[in-house]
């Protein structure tokens, strides 16, 4: 499967369709994937890099918007909601009504800069969501009860030395389930990698639904 190319409003972004797409048939869960600082620009393929592939053959579809250089999806790090994220809001909307999407199953999968403003869209904009994946993430302690009954799976590297992962940690202490929280042992920053290769991953965010 490949990753084609589009642009809601001003921002661009790659889908991938599952195999035998067939919207005259069935609804599709969508997966939209947030990435890392480093992968911003205007390439509209940086963003494909960190693990996403994991999302292509799979029954769903999947969206990789790219975020400008000059900006950043939001969250506790950068001052709340941004323009970007606000374009993400909009293109999530905008998916939400296409004949092919099942609108009760979409969610979020983001990493560090990503991740982080994973945290800041659900609190903004929980109902669009199905369920989240914060990966290397961080956040504002202080919004997390606002998420609470909310289908979250949280990944963190135990070495992470450019994302803590002191707050998500107390966030696990915070929130009972659906939130879960997956430590790993002896990995740094590059926590995508087990996180996309968690064979229960997938299975668990495509089960999950809004109201």
């Amino acid at each position: 499967m490949a990753w084609e190319l589009d642009q809601h409003d001003e921002l661009p972004y790659r889908f991938s369709l599952p195999p035998g797409y067939d919207p005259s048939r069935r609804q599709y869960p969508v997966v939209v994937y947030l990435h890392g600082s480093a992968e911003r620009g205007s390439d509209t393929v940086a963003q494909l890099k960190n693990g996403v592939d994991a999302l292509l053959g799979q029954h769903l579809i999947a969206v990789a918007p790219q975020c400008p250089m000059n900006d950043t999806f939001g969250g506790s790090w950068y001052g709340g909601e941004s323009r970007t994220q606000r374009h993400v809001v909009e293109l999530v909307k905008s998916l939400a009504h296409r004949r092919s999407v099942d609108a009760h199953r979409i969610s979020v999968i983001g990493y560090s800069m990503g991740g982080i403003g994973l945290w800041d869209l659900l609190v903004r904009h929980r109902a669009l969501f199905s369920a989240g994946v914060p990966i290397a993430s961080d956040l504002d302690l202080s919004t997390a009860k606002a998420l609470e009954g909310f289908p979250l799976w949280a990944f963190h590297g135990e070495r992470d030395d450019l994302v803590p992962n002191t707050q998500v940690r107390a966030v696990a202490k915070l929130l009972p389930p659906p939130f879960r929280y997956t430590e790993l042992p002896g990995v740094g920053h590059d926590s995508w990698r087990k996180a996309f290769a968690n064979p229960e991953l997938l299975p668990w965010l495509l089960a999950q639904r809004s109201a």
